[in-house]
């Protein structure tokens, strides 16, 4: 399983969608608090990522729908 490259401006555009330009702000927040890059991540970062993010979003939101895309779009199994 490996992290799409481009998972930071996925999430930020997709979050933009509904909450605007708030999203690269919590975004940026989310990764300050657990202390990483926003570089590359392995998977296991990447959901604990997403878990923070998610108790972050606003409750005018969907989160899970929002989580459940994200971790549809930005996790990939390679082929056997």
């Amino acid at each position: 399983m490996s992290v799409n490259p481009s998972w930071k401006q996925l999430t930020v555009e997709r979050l933009s969608r509904e909450i605007g330009v708030l999203a690269e702000i919590i975004v940026d927040d989310v990764l300050f608090d657990l202390g990483f890059e926003d570089g590359e991540l392995a998977p296991r970062q990447l959901m604990s990522f997403l878990a923070r993010l998610q108790r972050e979003l606003p409750e005018t939101v969907d989160r899970d729908a929002i989580v459940k895309e994200l971790v549809a779009g930005l996790l990939s199994t390679p082929n056997a």
